[in-house]
């Protein structure tokens, strides 16, 4: 039963693979690079996606420090900020206004950390 089960998934994972390479390989466009990515741009994908964007954009921006930890929470905060400002600003940087939001909410993090008691 379970080496039917294991068959199943590994079967649906081949498919589904097949799929997303068939319908990157239909583009005609090569990848985009990160930083360049406009508002505009943003705007257009899906809901699932901004918070990763958001996530690789900040992990880029600080090369892949170990240091460079970005929690979930910290995506939550910066999405909706992102949002409204690309709404107002389609031909501006998201790259740049990601970047420029984490930089403030880490700055806003140091502030509000209590030194302890000795």
């Amino acid at each position: 039963m379970k080496v039917l089960t294991c068959l199943a998934v590994l079967t649906l994972s081949a498919v589904t693979a097949t799929a997303a390479m068939a319908q990157n390989a239909g583009s005609s466009t090569p990848a985009k690079p990160i930083i360049k990515t406009t508002c505009a741009e943003y705007i257009g994908m899906k809901e699932t996606i901004k918070p990763e964007f958001i996530y690789y954009t900040v992990g880029h921006s600080m090369n892949g420090k170990k240091e460079a930890v970005f929690d979930e929470v910290a995506v939550e905060k910066i999405k909706p900020e992102l949002d409204e400002y690309c709404k107002v600003n389609l031909t501006k940087s998201a790259y740049d206004k990601v970047i420029a939001s984490s930089i403030a909410s880490e700055q806003a993090a140091r502030h509000h950390v209590q030194p302890s008691a000795k």
